[in-house]
């Protein structure tokens, strides 16, 4: 259930170029792309490690300098931090790029979820490794100590170092002089993006068209035909060329593309396609042909299936045995009481790729015979359905407890966009564009929308949007590490719920 479409060759105005030509340009400069990206990863994760580490031992002196009581094993504890942190990060700086896009406020708050997310993962490890020890000699206090101060130390080095690397090691890049290439109306049409660049430092240093019409950009300085590059290059030193595809460019591409590379010049192709959607463009490859996706898709991979699987079973396997059967005595006791009926409550659902599956719950309502009342009414505030235990089961996320059933058997997944009735399906994909891309993944018992508080009933349509727009964005960016955030983000909504939970 992939949204792609052939690119092998390109139409543009009924000229064809082979899409062979202008991939094996760009495949240079996508890898070197990721190169960045991951150099850049790797180094913030690097000064991370060896941050943590030596504020263990800064903390240490402080801690000793109140004479207070000292610490046992502290190498011990030193390297069991890092690897805390080490899995923290293994895997969540994929997208560092992409944090020099963002505003202040993004900024702000992703260094502040990564933190949160690494806080916790170093806490877990250093108290597993102070039981598993059984160290009674190193105080408690003095681990929780760290712990905190760790955390606004990691916030600010999360927010601060992809600008100082930008800044010292980035600026190389932004220097370069880059050249424009192709017709006039292209030209044009870039000029906001070009002023854009120009303010942040980018240097360009001229246009070359491949057509007769002078380009109307302010600023920057026409130097003629694109019959005239090779003598430009030639004479000055140039880093870049970036090319913009029109309804001619099978007479002149690929001779520009030579010459870029006889010159040393790194080779830009603009993607004009992109454009025409709302979404990024892709590169996948199937049966050995080049394709672009308009939805990257990290559940495609079989290794990725498998880790989640994983993830799963770990969770709702333990869940199943120790916590569904006291749950399941409590609320029979209660519902015995207040409200007769069967134990579970059971419905169709939408799940994965648009197949229906049946969904167990705790039933929270006064039971009546199916078919005698409507089940995709929504639950409202004072509902006179729920009775009183019911009340108390789904401000909690109690009554969801069975769903690990539906989860061992694979119909859905720990975390993933939730399942909803065939009916609002139905009316949400007729009111919001792409809305089926949420069935790509299994649906989940927790979802990103979820553990962000945006539950319960449908009653604000930007709130409805926001879910789904969050749900896009899972599927496109799943990492086994945003499924672990969104679980601790979910454990924090049951214990304080939402005034939506009812």
């Amino acid at each position: 259930m992939q949204m792609h479409f052939s690119i092998s060759k390109i139409q543009i105005n009924n000229t064809y170029l082979p899409f062979d030509t202008i991939y094996m340009i760009l495949k240079t400069d996508i890898h070197m792309i990721n190169h960045r990206d991951k150099g850049y990863s790797t180094l913030h994760k690097i000064t991370l490690l060896s941050v943590v580490f030596l504020w263990f031992w800064c903390s240490l002196n402080i801690w000793e300098s109140f004479d207070y009581a000292l610490i046992n094993l502290p190498w011990n504890y030193a390297l069991v931090a890092i690897a805390g942190l080490a899995v923290a990060t293994f895997g969540s700086l994929q997208g560092y790029g992409l944090f020099f896009m963002k505003n202040g406020w993004g900024r702000i708050r992703e260094s502040l979820l990564k933190a949160n997310f690494q806080t916790a993962l170093i806490a877990f490890f250093v108290f597993a490794s102070y039981f598993a020890t059984k160290d009674n000699e190193t105080s408690r206090l003095f681990l929780v100590f760290y712990i905190i101060t760790s955390w606004p130390l990691l916030a600010s080095f999360n927010f601060a170092l992809p600008g100082l690397f930008k800044r010292f090691i980035g600026f190389q890049v932004v220097t370069r002089k880059s050249l424009l290439i192709g017709d006039s109306n292209s030209l044009d049409s870039l000029h906001s993006w070009i002023k854009k660049h120009t303010e942040k430092g980018f240097s360009f240093e001229g246009t070359f068209t491949t057509d007769s019409n002078k380009p109307s950009l302010g600023g920057l300085s026409w130097l003629g035909s694109y019959d005239r590059l090779e003598s430009y290059l030639r004479e000055n030193k140039t880093h870049q060329l970036i090319l913009l595809p029109n309804s001619d460019m099978k007479k002149w591409i690929r001779l520009v593309a030579d010459l870029g590379a006889k010159y040393g010049c790194r080779i830009l192709v603009y993607n004009n396609l992109s454009g025409y959607f709302d979404s990024r463009l892709v590169f996948v490859e199937e049966s050995g042909r080049q394709f672009f996706s308009l939805q990257n898709e990290p559940l495609e991979s079989p290794f990725n299936q498998m880790i989640k699987r994983c993830f799963d079973l770990a969770i709702s396997l333990p869940a199943l045995f120790f916590i569904l059967p006291p749950c399941m005595f409590f609320v029979k006791f209660f519902q015995a009481s207040q409200s007769p009926g069967p134990l579970f409550f059971t419905q169709e659902r939408v799940g994965l790729g648009g197949r229906t599956f049946t969904i167990w719950k705790f039933r929270s309502m006064k039971f009546v015979q199916k078919g005698e009342r409507d089940e995709s009414e929504q639950a409202s505030l004072g509902d006179r359905r729920i009775f009183a235990f019911g009340a108390f089961m789904r401000r909690f996320s109690i009554d969801e407890v069975p769903q690990f059933i539906n989860v061992l058997k694979g119909e859905m997944s720990l975390v993933g966009p939730r399942p909803y009735l065939a009916k609002h399906d139905f009316i949400f994909e007729k009111d919001y564009k792409a809305y089926r891309i949420r069935q790509f993944v299994k649906p989940g018992v927790t979802g990103p929308a979820q553990c962000r508080g945006l539950r319960g009933e449908f009653t604000d349509p930007d709130l409805v949007r926001k879910r789904i727009e969050l749900d896009f964005n899972y599927v496109g960016n799943w990492t086994i590490w945003l499924d672990c955030e969104i679980v601790l983000r979910t454990i924090g909504q049951v214990l304080f719920p939402p005034k939506s939970a009812y």
